[in-house]
């Protein structure tokens, strides 16, 4: 079964419900007094974290998700049923991304967290309400506000405390079946792990989670095999777990360093365009072995570092193993010299993370257990879960303009029958984008001179008529009023 932990998906909120002009006449009522409704409220869509979900397998046959609308007033001072919100349910750890700018909108990390992805308009407004002393029959309403549409890009971070960080057959699934109930697939041969595995830990009453994901090879980084696409999953750990193999002894003792290179590319790419404003630092911190990642100065990663030999029931010698952990000290700190990272760790505090297991024989794995535990206690979740933990950006209103458009638009607009051939000769047409003359629009029904007074006086309380004024608008001119409305065309008006 494939794993889904990246989707994209198109969402699309409801547009409310249009007011509605209507008379009511009966006994005990004044002669045809009005009694249009409001429109109903359309829906949002909302997205909610569930602790109970664990991929994104849920959207994989469907893409687009479309809110119902509200329902337009009625008669008899009635308004429109509303709509409820649309919630569309997703794994704790899920980032969302706008497709187009690529901006991080939330992330989630909590169970029952919520994020309003597309918001539902301004409902329609009947004739009831502009019932005044002046105007005792109003002959308009106000329509509902458009829906918004917006794609985005729901990416999964599976949420654990420990990562289990290895290349292909270094026996990480079978350390994850050893110290939980997960029952990952096990073979004697390379890559039997294709999807991230996710088991749950107790030891002396504290449970954490691990996760394992699928083996890595020399440039992953570069895309070999399935590349760096489950590297998200362990940016979340508080602590990496790497894993070397005894039993393949010179090969295993290198590739705990070559991982940790595509660790440090798939970093240096992932937060700037400039590998070489990002800094990495691996160093001691409270007493542990800790990772810092660095970006333009402002700490982006901090992560606990454990290493492990795993297999060791299948050498069982006591002078190999103390040879191997020799090697493989002096591989791991000419790592950090060769790659330039900045590194203050003694060799006394690299053999204190460095323990030997074997997941076969259980040998070894309750001790790294509780020193696991011993590591969480001393780690504040603050200091660790800082990658890509936003909050929800505020909104924020784009500029808006009036400008004229070029004589190829003109003809464009024209060849589409958006404005006659006759209009584009004699009259000016102007792209605007000002998102209270769209509401008003869009909302106004045009057609009658009550509608008409009441958008001329709108336009003199916002200003809009002096702005028109000083630009040399005059009447007649056409507008191509560009909606704020994700997803909804341009409209044309005559000024």
């Amino acid at each position: 079964m494939r794993f889904y932990d990246e989707v994209t998906i198109s969402v699309q909120s409801g547009k409310w419900g249009d007011g509605t002009v209507t008379w009511r006449r009966e006994a005990g009522v004044a002669f045809w007094w009005p009694s249009g409704g409001n429109g109903g409220k359309g829906w949002s869509v909302i997205l909610q974290a569930l602790k109970d979900e664990n991929t994104l397998q849920g959207f994989r046959y469907r893409a687009t998700f479309k809110a119902n609308l509200g329902e337009p007033g009625r008669s008899r001072d009635q308004y429109g049923s509303n709509a409820e919100d649309l919630i569309l349910y997703v794994p704790v750890g899920t980032l969302i991304r706008d497709k187009i700018t690529d901006e991080i909108l939330y992330t989630f990390t909590e169970d029952g967290e919520q994020y309003i992805a597309v918001h539902g308009g301004e409902w329609g407004v009947g004739n009831i309400h502009f019932k005044d002393a002046v105007h005792q029959y109003p002959t308009f309403c106000l329509l509902g506000e458009p829906g918004h549409k917006k794609e985005i890009v729901l990416e999964l971070q599976l949420l654990a405390d420990v990562a289990l960080i290895g290349t292909p057959s270094v026996g990480k699934s079978s350390i994850i079946n050893s110290i939980s109930n997960t029952k990952a697939k096990v073979a004697d041969y390379p890559f039997t792990t294709l999807i991230p595995n996710l088991g749950s830990v107790t030891v002396q009453k504290t449970n954490f989670n691990v996760i394992d994901i699928p083996g890595l090879i020399k440039w992953a980084a570069e895309g070999k095999w399935l590349g760096n696409a489950f590297l998200r999953h362990i940016l979340k750990a508080r602590i990496f777990c790497m894993i070397g193999d005894i039993s393949r002894y010179d090969k295993g003792i290198t590739e705990i360093p070559e991982l940790l290179e595509e660790i440090c590319t798939y970093t240096r790419t992932k937060f700037s365009k400039d590998p070489n404003a990002v800094e990495i630092q691996i160093r001691e911190d409270k007493g542990m072995i800790t990772l810092f990642i660095y970006e333009e100065g402002k700490l982006v990663i901090e992560k606990r570092m454990f290493f492990l030999i795993n297999k060791y029931d299948l050498v069982n010698d006591a002078d190999i193993l103390k040879e191997y952990k020799a090697q493989f000290r002096k591989q791991i700190l000419d790592f950090f010299k060769k790659n330039k990272i900045w590194t203050k760790i003694t060799k006394k505090l690299l053999e204190e993370y460095t323990f030997t297991i074997s997941a076969a024989t259980h040998f070894g794995v309750d001790e790294r257990l509780k020193k696991v535990v011993d590591v969480l206690k001393k780690t504040d979740v603050q200091e660790v879960y800082q990658i890509e933990n936003i909050p929800t950006p505020k909104t924020q209103r784009k500029e808006e303009y009036i400008k004229n458009i070029s004589e190829q638009e003109k003809e464009v607009l024209v060849n589409e029958n958006y404005i006659q051939a006759w209009d584009a000769q004699y009259v000016s047409v102007r792209e605007i984008y000002n998102e209270d003359f769209a509401k008003m629009v869009r909302m106004l029904p045009r057609g009658n001179d009550e509608w008409e007074a009441r958008f001329w006086k709108q336009l003199g309380q916002k200003w809009l008529l002096q702005e028109f004024e000083n630009r040399g608008i005059q009447k007649g001119d056409i507008f191509k009023v560009i909606s704020p409305y994700e997803g909804q065309p341009a409209k044309y008006i005559q000024y």
